[in-house]
C-alpha cells in the first residue's frame, strides 16, 4: 500500500508498515493498511474492507509500548502481523521518540 500522507508544515515521517494490526478505541476493529510514524502522531489508513483514516497525535498524551501494542493515552494499537517494513525498529523508534519536543 505505502501511500503519502499530507503532512503539517514541521511534520516528518520517520518509519511506515503495512500491517494487519488491531486498534481499541472503546471498541476493537481490526484493519489491514499502513501505518506512519512521525514526529507528531500514529496514523493509519485503511482501504480494505472499509476506508479508514485515523490519526493518534502524541500532545500531551503519555506513551507506551507492551510486546507489539502501541500505547497513546487511551488508544491501544496492536500490530497483529507486518506485512511490510521492520516492525522491531518501528517499536525502538517509537520507544525513544520524545514526544514533548
Amino acid at each position: 500500500m505505502n501511500r503519502k500522507i499530507k503532512l503539517q508544515q514541521d511534520e516528518h515521517v520517520l518509519f511506515t508498515l503495512t500491517v494487519l494490526l488491531e486498534i481499541f478505541d472503546r471498541v476493537q476493529n481490526i484493519y489491514f493498511g499502513d501505518l506512519f510514524l512521525t514526529n507528531k502522531r500514529l496514523y493509519v489508513i485503511s482501504t480494505k474492507l472499509i476506508n479508514i483514516e485515523k490519526s493518534f497525535w502524541f500532545e500531551g498524551e503519555m506513551k507506551d509500548v507492551e510486546r507489539s501494542t502501541l500505547i497513546i493515552g487511551e488508544h491501544r494499537i496492536t500490530v497483529k502481523w507486518a506485512y511490510t517494513g521492520n516492525l522491531l525498529s518501528f517499536i525502538k523508534a517509537f520507544q525513544k521518540f520524545n514526544v514533548n519536543g
